[in-house]
């Protein structure tokens, strides 16, 4: 199991913050601040809505500029945490559309209580001692009432219920390990408390009457039902539930109390092997995961940091339900779904955007995404990995060796093959011995769960001695493989079990006589298939070919599929879609439909050759071709975020068509590519930029005579360029996809890039004309959020020039149209355009702006503009303020540029880097950058130019003066000679130091 250091975040009770090894008993911070600080530990690891923590924070009372306001005490907050000694494990990040805290949960007192609890539950029946250790556990971190001073609040209530709901439940599962490990009287005494707090609870009053019953006490298990049943009567007119009067006939009776369940210590019992009913009073435990309580355990204890668990088993056996159900309600756990996934490549790309990292761009793509997750504490779960396991592997070994608080778990047909994997086999559920008694069979798990899904079909389904035989005889020869199970209980409302049998009793026999494989893939392939013929030719046709869609889609995307592919008239879709969903071929959600991965590879097999394939898989292209293309004329439009969001819920797809385009049509991946620019001048997506680069490669290896001309796959590869920090290819990228005669979205592109690699170089004359022309590109094009960017370009062009007061102004405009007009992307780069251009003139102002610019960012997401506002917001420190807050606050800089891998503008944020070292008298520390920053200006072709160069010039004679031109030199020469990333290592180190 994980283990849990001392919590630091104390929300059981009054709000407080624990420092290292210290149960603080002073208060935290101001009321305002502590309630901030339950907010977003009451949504952990989760993104809280800035809209959301407003109202939380001042309701009717809002500030002026509550996204500012916001912003502030999100400051003051990681303040006191790093005042605490806490800010390393409590991290508050930003997350548009708001802010996340980044913790892992054994930090939280609230949620180590929650785990505690559960891992108590997982190892109750078999380790009584242990569950009630952990439960004892859990109880020693309540002080109080929940949330304390705002356990009232309406947006925390229903959590507080929930916790002091759990808080019984505790009690009644510690009276029940009691019980199991022979200790009665404990029981009954355990839950006095609550017996008392919570008069009209029965499951508590009959725990106690067992309690006292087992410990030869009939008396008093007496005198707690006729306690019970006088409260009952009198205050609510009711008498007891039937079990506790059918308990009280019991002990009326003289009946001696049935000894103890005992903890199972041997090995699980053979698959016909009944267990014997409990005589606890405890209900089922399993939950809506029947019959695999033990494996929940098992694989409980297995995961601890620096494992791989392998949950290995057939097609079928419920895999990925195990998991699922161990991670539900857990924070700090990403599933990457690879059953979608096309090629052993894109496993990384898909973990990416599980975890939401933000990898570098200079790095492999599996070390920087190692990179972003070594920070962090929880579980990285890897979902279908048979198809690309030697990837998945690859991921997993080097999660597990260079994040030290990280496990992995995995789902697979076969072991990933690693020294420190530890396997898990999960076998079929437990099926009925021949001539089991009818008793057996309905406590047999594969047969409840057949009846659990008959019953969800139709309501007066019931298991008889009459159906009981055949019922058992089909979960036999299902092989007790759930997925079968489910789906042959779909089909008792139509075909009673014995008649079920019989229409099952050949397709088994004919496919259980093929060779090579496993018989439980054959009995599973049996009803798969035989489901399969139930359906109408239409409905045939259209589950092969929706088998083609990697992850979940909707009644359109279905409808547009089935005309693309010409199996099916898109007005017949919906109709045929029911079909699915009622015999569960298609499991609908809040999202649309998916297709359990066991049908999908089903559906993809019926598509049996190459070019039926093919056809499907080009006609999915085709549709999120189709879907996204027109994404690109949002760019910096009022739908930007909305694109770009589209674009990050169907990575999946755009990945297998991006494959599809690259294998056989580069020119339907052209045709895709403007549609991802909103979502890359956003994220900075270097997974998007290697589409670009593939999808060129794959035009280049076309016959001669069929070169397909590639403006939008130029672009693309020009932005990433930009970020790169190599602005020769920038240029040439963008001056090749001119050239394509693009479509009007791609040349405002495309000109954009022209423009801002003039600015980088300092030419501004050229750049002045370079605007015009993005400016007259996007008038054109009717884009007129764009245009807008192209004026504050030209602006900021003035404000270099020396005319930073009018054009502040200009920009303030800007920022008023875009309000108006609801561009909200274009209204924070505005308000970082009229911040920058008065950065020296008055620094106040300029800092309040970009603090605006900086909450916009937050609420859009993009990370692009959070990078160039901080830099700015930290410059003014650098210049007017103290250099022990600048040197913090890029800190932050060089890492959000580090971890978004844009390194044209880690370059310009070094340049000030060098004058807070000076300040901070570190003068090697800023020879060595200075040298590194004269050799960047020449590989990057993004020369100092105006201020800037003249505080590096300034700098280069300071260092002199102080240590001498010989020893300037050549620390300025060793700095030169170091390896970019080495440069980033060696000024963070330089800015922590002292």
């Amino acid at each position: 199991m994980l283990e849990f250091p001392v919590v630091s975040v104390l929300l059981l009770g009054p709000v407080n913050v624990s420092g290292p090894g210290d149960a603080r008993a002073d208060q935290f911070g101001s009321p305002r601040l502590r309630c901030l600080l339950a907010a977003l530990a009451s949504r952990a690891n989760a993104t809280a809505d800035a809209d959301w923590l407003a109202e939380i924070l001042w309701g009717d009372r809002s500030p002026t500029n509550p996204e500012s306001a916001l912003h502030n005490l999100v400051f003051r907050l990681r303040a006191q945490l790093r005042e605490r000694g806490v800010a390393e494990q409590l991290k508050v990040v930003t997350a548009a559309p708001g802010y996340s805290l980044l913790v892992d949960r054994s930090e939280i007192d609230m949620l180590a209580y929650a785990d505690r609890f559960h891992e108590g539950c997982a190892v109750a029946d078999t380790d009584p001692d242990a569950a009630i250790a952990l439960f004892d556990t859990a109880e020693a971190l309540w002080r109080g009432r929940p949330f304390g001073e705002f356990a009232d609040e309406p947006w925390v209530r229903g959590e507080v219920e929930a916790l002091e709901e759990m808080r019984v439940r505790i009690a009644e599962a510690t009276a029940d390990a009691l019980l199991r490990s022979g200790r009665p009287a404990d029981a009954a005494s355990r839950l006095e408390a609550a017996a008392v707090e919570y008069p009209y609870r029965e499951s508590v009053h009959l725990r106690r009457m067992h309690g006292f019953w087992q410990a030869d006490r009939p008396a008093d298990a007496l005198e707690v039902y006729r306690h019970l049943r006088t409260r009952l009567s009198t205050d609510l007119g009711t008498e007891p539930a039937a079990r506790l009067a059918d308990l009280h006939e019991r002990i009326l009776s003289g009946e001696r109390s049935p000894e103890p369940v005992r903890p199972r210590k041997e090995q699980p019992p053979a698959r016909s092997e009944v267990p014997p009913p409990s005589s606890s009073p405890t209900q089922d435990g399993d939950g809506p995961l029947l019959g695999r309580g033990r494996e929940l355990a098992d694989l409980a204890a297995r995961l601890r940091p620096g494992t791989v668990v392998t949950v290995v088993g057939p097609g079928g056996v419920g895999k990925t339900a195990l998991v699922r159900e161990h991670v539900h309600g857990r924070d700090s756990t990403w599933t990457a779904e690879l059953s979608g996934v096309q090629s052993p490549a894109d496993v990384v790309h898909s973990v990416v955007s599980a975890t939401g990292s933000s990898p570098r761009r200079d790095l492999a793509d599996l070390d920087a995404l190692i990179e972003s997750l070594s920070p962090r504490t929880g579980l990285l779960v890897l979902d279908n990995c048979e198809h690309v396991v030697d990837a998945a592997a690859e991921l997993a070994s080097a999660v597990t060796s260079r994040c030290p608080r990280m496990a992995v778990v995995a789902t697979s047909r076969v072991p990933l093959g690693l020294a420190n994997e530890e396997v898990s086999v999960l076998e079929p559920l437990t099926v009925p011995a021949p001539k089991a008694s009818h008793q057996e069979i309905a406590s047999t798990p594969s047969v409840r769960l057949f009846c659990a899904r008959a019953r969800a079909r139709d309501n007066r389904f019931a298991l008889t001695e009459d159906n009981g035989d055949a019922v058992a005889e089909i979960c036999r020869r299902l092989d007790g493989l759930p997925l079968g199970v489910e789906l042959a209980a779909t089909k008792a409302r139509a075909i009673a079990p014995g008649a079920l049998v019989d229409r099952l009793q050949w397709r088994f026999r004919i496919l259980h006589s093929s060779r090579g494989h496993d018989p439980r893939h054959r009995s599973l392939h049996a009803l798969v298939d035989w489901s399969y013929t139930l359906l109408s030719d239409a409905g045939r046709a259209l589950f092969d070919v929706l088998a083609v869609f990697p992850a979940r889609f909707d009644l359109d995307d279905a409808e547009a599929l089935a005309d693309l592919s010409g199996v099916l008239p898109g007005h017949e879709v919906a109709e045929t879609i029911s079909e699915l969903v009622d015999a569960s071929m298609l499991t609908p959600d809040a999202a649309g439909y998916r297709m359990l991965e066991t049908l999908r590879a089903f559906g993809l097999r019926q598509l049996d050759d190459q070019d039926r394939r093919m056809a499907a898989r080009s006609a999915h292209a085709r549709l999120i071709a189709d879907r996204i293309a027109p994404l690109g004329r949002d760019l910096y439009g009022p739908g930007h975020v909305a694109a770009a969001g589209l674009i990050a819920a169907r990575l999946d797809d755009v990945r297998q068509a991006v494959d599809h385009a690259c294998e056989a049509d580069p020119a339907l991946g052209e045709q895709l590519l403007p549609g991802v620019i909103p979502f890359l001048e956003l994220t900075m997506s270097t997974e998007a930029t290697s589409w670009s680069r593939r999808l060129r490669e794959a035009a280049a290896r076309l016959p001669d005579g069929e070169v397909t001309q590639m403006p939008a796959a130029w672009a693309v590869a020009a932005a990433g360029a930009r970020f790169d920090g190599d602005l020769p290819a920038a240029l040439d990228c963008a001056r090749s996809g001119l050239a394509c005669d693009p479509d009007p979205v791609v040349e405002v592109y495309l000109r954009m890039m022209l423009v801002e690699v003039g600015l980088f170089q300092g030419d501004l004359d050229v750049s002045a004309t370079l605007a015009r022309e993005f400016r007259a590109a996007a008038t054109a094009a009717g884009m007129v959020g764009a245009g807008r960017m192209a004026d504050l370009c030209g602006q900021l062009m003035n404000a270099y020039r020396g005319d930073g007061r009018a054009a502040h102004r200009a920009s303030l405009r800007v920022a008023e149209l875009c309000t108006a007009a609801g561009e909200r992307v274009v209204d924070g780069w505005a308000k970082y355009g009229a911040g920058e251009c008065i950065l020296d003139i008055d620094p106040v102002t300029a800092g309040t702006l970009l603090d605006e610019a900086i909450a916009v960012a937050e609420q859009t997401g993009d990370r692009y503009l959070m990078g160039v506002a901080l830099v700015s917001r930290a410059s003014i420190e650098a210049r007017s303020g103290t250099p022990e807050v600048a040197a913090r606050l890029f800190t932050d800089v060089l890492n959000h540029w580090r971890d978004a891998g844009n390194w044209t503008h880690q370059w310009v944020s070094l340049r000030t880097v060098v004058d807070v070292l000076l300040q901070l008298d570190r003068l090697e520390p800023a020879a060595e950058l200075l040298g590194a920053m004269y050799r960047a200006d020449e590989i990057t072709g993004a020369g100092a130019y105006g201020t800037d160069a003249q505080r590096l010039d300034a700098a280069h004679r300071q260092l002199r003066e102080r240590l001498g031109e010989e020893t300037v030199d050549e620390l300025m020469v060793r700095g030169a000679e170091l390896p970019r990333a080495d440069v980033v290592a060696a000024a963070l180190a330089a800015l922590s130091a002292g």
